[in-house]
């Protein structure tokens, strides 16, 4: 996510030129390593942090983001809001303002005077509760950090000697931005990666590099659906599958891949080839080494498991008691069965929503082919049924 600051007549500058240490980020603790626990749902971590001594705030960890809060979350918090900023992110521009808080703490460590930008984030940046805003960039640029998917836990090394597994692949690492990128290739083709535990999906390619490469032809995939939805609104990409995803030393297998279709936003940059998210990074125990610009993947249990695709043409996000259907591909079993945008999903074989995960719903959509699953909606008597097929 790149933020801009717009005072009135004056040019855009990137955040990237300013040195976001010089607000004064001071650490408070002298260990050698402190852990925090983390959630992880839909593809997304978060870790609760407490500011100007109130909370426990309820935020998304992402290696892309500087730090960002939700309005109510400014509001709570009694802070002085500029509207003064305009965000990019993987869906376009959208505006926004800043605020400065004395201080956030997380894991027994601190970091003051800092500046967060104050945005509406979109809707599925919290699935199953709210979220009050984001952390990354100043948190990593300060400390090395180990992200355990598995145990999920988030460890920082104050003494800037991260623990390392014998079996981790290092990686050098450059900036775009705050955006860290590697170098790999996705079947043989070469670009910049942006590692993103932002973003819940797995491989998504940048529209420039897919028409560069004439990938809609190389892959030929035939369901055009909405990827995500980022900072500045949806993503349309065709959905696929790459055989082989190279990231300095660590590899992964049959990707759900998507190739983008954005004119706008990360997804439109030039100078990257994809974004690398959960379905990928969640194989692996990361550990960010950003003052030395290096990462480390060590798989993990699941570095071998199969990357489990949608198979219903559908994106929901929680709505009340039930899941409100944002879009349904064109051509796609959810087409098919004849499910709409706007509809509410009430029950799935008979089982409520009210009392259902986001994460439970998309595993069963992402089911079996042939699976059929049964969707009460809000004002249907008979119901619908939905087969779901490969897009």
């Amino acid at each position: 996510m790149t933020m801009r600051k717009t005072p009135t007549c004056v040019s855009i500058p990137r955040i990237g030129a300013w040195a976001l240490l010089a607000f004064g980020a001071q650490a408070q603790a002298q260990t050698s390593a402190v852990a925090t626990p983390v959630e992880i749902h839909s593809g997304h971590v978060y870790v609760d942090a407490f500011i100007n001594d109130q909370g426990p705030f309820h935020l998304l960890f992402d290696t892309g983001a500087v730090n960002v809060l939700t309005p109510g979350a400014a509001q709570r918090l009694g802070l002085k809001v500029n509207t003064n900023v305009s965000a990019s992110g993987t869906g376009g521009v959208q505006a926004g303002g800043s605020a400065r808080v004395k201080a956030v703490r997380l894991a027994g460590l601190s970091l003051t005077d800092q500046t967060f930008y104050v945005l509406d984030l979109p809707s599925g940046t919290a699935d199953d509760g709210a979220v009050d805003g984001l952390i990354g960039w100043e948190w990593l640029n300060r400390y090395p950090a180990r992200l355990d998917y598995a145990a999920q836990t988030l460890t920082f090394y104050p003494d800037g000697r991260p623990v390392v597994g014998s079996a981790a692949a290092p990686t050098h690492i450059t900036f775009a931005g705050k955006r860290p990128q590697v170098e790999g290739k996705v079947d043989g083709l070469s670009g910049k990666f942006t590692i993103d535990t932002g973003s819940s999906v797995s491989l998504t390619l940048g529209a420039p590099f897919v028409a560069g490469q004439d990938l809609v032809a190389k892959y030929y995939p035939k369901t055009k659906v909405m990827s995500a939805i980022g900072i500045g609104g949806p993503v349309y990409a065709w959905i696929t599958r790459a055989d082989r995803l190279e990231l300095g030393g660590a590899l992964v297998t049959r990707p759900v891949t998507f190739l983008s279709q954005q004119a706008s936003g990360t997804s439109a940059s030039k100078d990257v080839a994809g974004n690398v998210g959960f379905g990928v990074l969640h194989r692996f125990t990361l550990t960010f080494d950003y003052p030395h610009a290096l990462i480390y993947f060590e798989p993990n249990a699941q570095w071998s498991a199969p990357d489990l695709a949608d198979r219903s043409g559908l994106r929901v996000v929680r709505s009340g008691q039930g899941f409100k259907i944002q879009y349904v591909a064109e051509g796609s079993p959810a087409a098919l069965a004849g499910l709409k945008a706007g509809d509410l999903i009430l029950s799935v074989d008979g089982a409520p929503c009210a009392g259902m995960s986001s994460d439970h719903l998309k595993g069963l959509l992402k089911g079996p082919v042939g699976t059929q699953l049964k969707l009460a909606l809000d004002g249907e008597n008979a119901g619908v049924t939905l087969t779901l097929a490969d897009l």
